[in-house]
């Protein structure tokens, strides 16, 4: 098995999904090598091990956990291409010498974090040899919560010639993978045993080329190959039932994957069936049972990304009690929810963000999640901390920020936040249009003296009067005439020079569209405070909203209103 694509079923059903951001794969494994070009775009957050001191990482483990990632996570025109490259990747780190390989309370620490982190399905890549079959009591009440959680743990049942038993793969409610050669025959080293029956499934798992550190590759065989296979397939089939419309079930995966294994004859199993454990991986016959009584209609509509264009203020949540303890300990004696330190600590620890729930605020209420996708997803999470720091300046200084504008997309994933809250999840995939201002210093950047207040005005009643989630055209259109500030400031140049006063604004649908845009008619209007018999004015400037950022078409017109 060179690659994974070579698996058979593989190919038909990334054809239907590669994965989706919605379904979350946890792993626990060693310090993978993040910067390894195939992970260029990965939706991926390292949730470090605050639980642990802090130990040279033996040499050997970062190998194995790039290589892990990369089969569960590499991006498609990179050099190594993942299972679920699309789905989203909570990293725990917590494997860095033998002690903490074998460590049962590290193992409980870790699967927990992933839990309350949101994890769909947990990946433990770590095998705790067992003669007896007996698993360490803490370790087998982790994995039972997490089953009970709707949680799937998919470990490899080892390499021991079945001379051991392994948790947690030996665990009922885990999904234990054994490993097939090239030929589909059973490794002889796979292990296999009662203790494995009912709960197990071999998969392909000879030479695979995947990443190794410094940007290279290795090959690797093993059930420690076999298992982010599986892994990567449940991931997939979860993402499958979303889209089809039904809940993505990991543990309804399990089952259609169990059910759907096919046996093995005595050719392929040394003539010791039982080595198959439940039977060997059947791609699919799993996915036309994990979609039983789906709607196949809905495969043909993929999810609507709404475009948003968001004025606000930036924030920040921790989700859970243990992600903000995490944050407590690693900046201690500081106070996590300090914002002024916690700038400091990013500035310091930048992957960090990631681990923050952003947030925006109007009048202090959160309306949106932030969440930067795509490839320059670190790139945003760097500017979403420098705009913070921005906020956090004095209002007489260069780097004061006020306010920032979002363009961005919302698919109707929702986000909850430490207060219970559930916001809607604003997808950040360009960062062209998301900047920060201090509404006196852009004024005066843009206009004579006179001018700045009536622009003042005009700032504040969008970001007040009319404050709005821009998640609609006209709300869009509204918001960036407040953010394009430069084109709303020679309207107002214009008007003040004439004596006038703003009187409002109004945003209405334009009359002369383009094909496939969604075109809106922004109109200010102003009246003469000392002359009331005299006309209005009216500038309008027309803006398509059709894209995460809208843009302004064709000139200012002016005219005069009764």
């Amino acid at each position: 098995m060179a690659e994974i694509a070579a698996i058979p079923g593989v190919g038909e059903l990334w054809a239907q999904t590669l994965g989706d951001p919605a379904v979350t794969i946890g792993l626990v494994e060693g310090p993978p090598e993040l910067s390894h070009p195939c992970f260029d775009g990965a939706d991926l957050t390292v949730l470090e091990p605050h639980w642990l001191p802090r130990v040279p990482v033996v040499d050997g483990l970062p190998e194995h956990a790039t290589f892990v990632a990369s089969v569960l996570f590499g991006q498609p025109g990179g050099p190594v291409r993942g299972m679920a490259p699309r789905c989203r990747g909570l990293l725990v780190p917590a494997l860095r010498d033998e002690p903490t390989l074998l460590d049962p309370v590290n193992a409980v620490r870790a699967i927990e974090t992933l839990v309350e982190a949101g994890a769909d399905i947990v990946h433990f890549a770590a095998s705790h040899p067992t003669g007896s079959g007996d698993a360490d009591p803490l370790l087998a009440g982790a994995v039972r919560r997490a089953y009970e959680a709707g949680v799937l743990v998919v470990a490899p049942a080892g390499n021991d010639y079945g001379g051991n038993y392994v948790a947690p793969a030996v665990l009922p409610e885990a999904l234990a993978v054994g490993a097939l050669d090239d030929d589909g025959v059973m490794f002889r080293f796979s292990n296999w045993g009662e203790r494995y029956s009912g709960h197990g499934i071999a998969a392909p798992g000879g030479d695979l080329t995947a990443a190794a550190p410094g940007g290279g590759t290795s090959v690797h065989k093993g059930t420690s190959v076999a298992a982010p296979i599986v892994t990567g397939v449940a991931a997939l089939l979860a993402s499958l039932r979303q889209r089809r419309g039904l809940p993505p079930d990991p543990l309804a995966v399990r089952d259609a994957l169990l059910a759907s294994a096919r046996s093995c004859g005595g050719a392929d199993s040394h003539g010791e069936p039982a080595r198959c454990l439940a039977g060997k991986l059947d791609v699919p016959a799993a996915t036309r049972l994990a979609l039983a009584g789906a709607r196949p209609e809905v495969v043909l509509s993929a999810r609507r990304r709404n475009p948003v264009y968001a004025i606000g203020t930036l924030g920040y949540d921790f989700k859970t009690e243990a992600r903000r303890d995490s944050f407590q300990q690693l900046m201690a004696p500081a106070n996590p929810y300090d914002a002024r330190k916690m700038t400091e600590h990013l500035a310091a620890h930048p992957t960090e963000a990631k681990a923050l729930t952003w947030t925006l605020h109007q009048e202090l209420t959160p309306i949106y999640a932030i969440e930067p996708t795509g490839p320059h997803a670190a790139e945003g999470y760097a500017v979403l901390a420098r705009l913070l720091r921005g906020q956090l300046e004095a209002p007489s200084s260069d780097g004061f920020v006020e306010r920032v504008v979002l363009p961005g997309a919302h698919d109707g994933r929702t986000a909850r936040l430490f207060s219970g809250q559930s916001v809607p999840v604003l997808e950040l995939d360009r960062l062209s249009g998301v900047h920060g201002w201090e509404v006196n210093r852009l004024a005066a950047a843009v206009l004579p003296g006179g001018s700045r207040v009536a622009l003042r005005q005009f700032l504040d009643r969008v970001h007040h009067d009319l404050r709005n989630a821009g998640a609609t055209s006209a709300d869009r259109a509204l918001n960036f005439a407040a953010a394009n500030a430069f084109q709303a400031a020679r309207i107002f140049d214009a008007a003040l020079a004439a004596g006038l006063a703003f009187d409002g604004v109004t945003v209405t649908p334009s009359p002369f569209g383009r094909p496939g845009g969604d075109c809106w008619d922004v109109k200010l209007r102003f009246f003469d405070p000392e002359n009331d018999r005299r006309a209005r004015r009216a500038f309008r400037f027309t803006v398509d909203v059709s894209d995460t950022l809208p843009v302004a078409l064709g000139e200012v017109r002016e005219w005069a209103e009764p």
